[in-house]
């Protein structure tokens, strides 16, 4: 069975015993398992990662079948599931179980996987995907929270922090725990305390390499790159910051569609662009149609993939779109 996350309601959730969580947003399903799983809960928790089933899939049997001599009900959360465990799980999933919430947890399962569709299609197990947030959604939780904390920060500021966490609720919810310990007897940050807080000097040799990109700079881009030592395991940040800045031109091609008028839709755009960026968005706006927005997007996407399969190759094939993109 098929559901959306603000869907599991008790009543849904006592109907089954078994969830598959799946999706890169680690953040949501953290606040999903807490409220509709944990709180409240007193029974045991019992953990797994998918290599102890594997080497030892009887623990996990008896985990499942047996009920605890320490408490009446089980909470069983397996992390970073695929495809090795399939016969497992539907093993598991076909038994009668009591008194036991089984949650399966994986990143990335395409619409072919045998996992995946094993729980859309039976009615009595439950399944939920955890897709990445955009940038508004996220600007929204956290003008929530500094205004919750009574922490004085600007729209722009918090676009910042935004920015940074690259879709990512969990890296939010970090950054924001780090600001509000900082701000803790103030209630009033800066710029410059935010960006030495949160360590967006790196951050923003992204953002402006994928800027210079998306605005054709191809003489910047190479520079940009030229003079920074990006490492290969920094790649999964620029390219999600990628995405995010792709969504955000998306967002903003169609807000200009409507408005006609290029300053007006920059200047109302929710979350709001910094001053110093508004011209280079401007550019931005102006260069790229709706069908190679589109066609790019699909491109960082397979990239992005493909990054987790092969990250030894990530590198280079970042670097190789973003020249070509800002060449074209």
């Amino acid at each position: 069975m098929i559901l959306k996350s603000f869907q599991l309601k008790k009543d849904l959730k006592d109907k089954s015993n078994f969830f598959l969580l799946y999706g890169e947003n680690e953040g949501q399903k953290e606040e999903v398992i807490n409220e509709y799983f944990l709180k409240e809960f007193k029974g045991e928790t019992i953990k797994f990662e998918e290599k102890e089933i594997l080497e030892n899939k009887e623990i996990f049997f008896d985990a499942c079948l047996n009920d605890s001599l320490f408490a009446s009900e089980k909470i069983i959360h397996i992390s970073r599931i695929t495809s090795k465990i399939y016969e497992i799980i539907k093993d598991i999933t076909s038994r009668e179980i009591t008194n036991k919430k089984i949650i399966f947890n994986s990143s990335l399962l395409d619409k072919k996987s045998k996992i995946r569709q094993l729980f859309e299609k039976q009615k009595n197990i439950i399944c939920i995907a955890f897709y990445q947030d955009n940038d508004y959604f996220l600007f929204k939780i956290a003008s929530d929270f500094f205004k919750k904390n009574k922490i004085s920060i600007s729209s722009e500021n918090i676009n910042l922090i935004v920015e940074k966490c690259a879709g990512d609720r969990k890296n939010l919810q970090n950054e924001m725990n780090k600001i509000f310990n900082f701000c803790f007897e103030k209630k009033k940050i800066s710029r410059e305390e935010i960006t030495k807080l949160i360590n967006l000097y790196e951050q923003e040799n992204y953002f402006e390499l994928i800027d210079s990109c998306l605005s054709k700079n191809h003489k910047q881009v190479c520079k940009i790159i030229n003079n920074n030592s990006f490492g290969s395991t920094e790649m999964i940040i620029l390219i999600r910051s990628f995405i995010s800045r792709i969504k955000r031109l998306i967002e903003l091609k169609k807000l200009y569609l409507k408005s006609g008028n290029i300053s007006e839709t920059i200047n109302i755009f929710k979350p709001p662009i910094f001053w110093k960026d508004k011209e280079i968005v401007q550019k931005q706006v102006q260069l790229w149609s709706n069908n190679k927005i589109y066609e790019l997007l699909d491109k960082v996407n397979f990239l992005e993939i493909n990054l987790k399969k092969n990250p030894n190759f990530s590198k280079n094939l970042i670097f190789d779109l973003i020249l070509e993109t800002s060449n074209n």
